[in-house]
Order: structure tokens, then C-alpha cells, then sequence
């Protein structure tokens, strides 16, 4: 599993692991050039949690257009609302597509296995409710993507337990705040995590308590 970590790339260098992976957004790009150079990991997304700006996102993609190695690129969505991310897969996919980049659906409260585009994306990313991320569906909707060979992504995982509940439903990479936020602190401990073997059983119906 990897962890993607929104941070510059001097980090990417001085927290080198085999596990780390770097998340970039419209609001941190830097050098991101120089990430991709290296071969390190790598994946952007649209920073829609904190409210889609769409001129900052058109920017990213024609950043990081033609780079090597982007894992995915996370499509506009809207947090908790199926609907309406469907609503923007529809207006922004094809723009991502344009700039040749892998499309990464964000999946949402509501959605189901067969309301998934899966002709159109390369990868799902695991967003929504807390309860609704740790659910039964989202965990369908993952084993079906695996299944298809589409990449698998989790966000906001900041926990221990949290990282052994993703690996248990076939997740193959993660990003948190708490890792860019207290790197110092965190990140050694949550790439320990994230390259361990060891999993919990899968337990969806426990896994609020994740």
C-alpha cells in the first residue's frame, strides 16, 4: 500500500520510502515536475473538499499533463452527494481526458457498484461519510474495481486502525492530513503502517470505530 502525502518534494526525498507517495493539488504543485522525474508516486487531486476551484484545477492539469507516473487524477466532486458528483463527472471528465491523465472517480454517499462509470475511470477514490467510506457498499464497490484492475484510493485515513481497515478491503493507497500536517511527528509511523503485513479481518460493520 502506499501513502500519498501533500507535501512538497524535498520531503518526498528526506522521508524516502518505498511505501511514500506524494498527493498534489491545485493549491501545491511545486516541483511537482521534479517528483515525477524521480520516480516517485504520485497522484493529484481537486481539492474539492475545501471547495472546487475551477480555474486552479484547469491549472494543475496543464501542469502535470505529459508528466510520467501519475497514478490518477481525481475528477470535481461533491462531498456526501453522489448526484451531484455524477453531475460534475459529467461536465469534467472528458477535460481530464483531454489532457491524457488517468481519471479517478470520487465515490460518494449514494453511489452504488453498477452507478459506477467503469468504461470511463482508471481509478475509484473512496470519499463520502465517514459512515458511508467504512460501509458495506464502498467496500463492494472496491473489490469490484480490484477485480477490474482499476486503482484503488482511500482518503482521509489518519489512523492506525484506520490504514488496517483500508489494506483489509484491497486498498492500495491512502492519504491523510495528518501526515503532511505532523510529518515530523507521524509520517515514519504511518509508513510502518502502510508497509506492515499484518491486517485486521474485514469487519465493515465495526469499522465506524475505525
Amino acid at each position: 500500500m502506499l501513502l500519498l502525502v501533500t507535501t512538497g518534494h524535498p520531503d518526498m526525498l528526506r522521508y524516502a520510502h518505498p511505501n511514500l507517495g506524494r498527493l498534489v493539488q491545485p493549491r501545491e504543485t511545486s516541483s511537482v515536475h521534479r517528483t515525477a522525474a524521480s520516480g516517485i508516486p504520485w497522484a493529484a487531486d481537486n481539492d474539492c473538499f475545501q471547495g472546487l476551484n475551477p480555474r486552479a484545477y484547469e491549472r494543475m492539469l496543464k501542469r502535470i499533463s505529459g508528466l510520467a507516473g501519475c497514478i490518477f487524477v481525481t475528477v470535481p466532486d461533491v462531498v456526501a452527494d453522489a448526484q451531484a458528483t455524477h453531475a460534475l463527472w459529467q461536465e469534467w471528465s472528458p477535460i481530464v481526458r483531454d489532457y491524457k491523465l488517468p481519471l479517478a472517480l470520487v465515490l460518494q454517499d449514494g453511489i452504488t457498484t453498477t452507478d459506477v462509470p467503469w468504461s470511463e475511470l482508471d481509478a475509484v477514490f473512496v470519499g463520502g461519510s465517514t459512515q458511508w467510506k467504512l460501509g458495506y457498499e464502498a467496500a463492494r464497490i472496491v473489490r469490484e474495481a480490484n477485480a477490474r484492475g482499476k486503482w484503488t484510493h482511500m482518503g482521509r485515513v489518519n489512523t492506525n486502525r484506520r490504514i488496517q481497515y483500508a489494506k483489509s478491503i484491497g486498498i492500495k493507497s491512502i492519504d491523510g492530513t495528518k501526515w503532511a500536517r505532523f510529518k515530523r511527528l507521524s509520517l515514519r509511523d504511518g509508513l510502518d503502517a502502510v508497509s506492515s503485513r499484518t491486517q485486521m479481518n474485514l469487519m465493515w460493520q465495526d469499522a465506524s470505530h475505525a
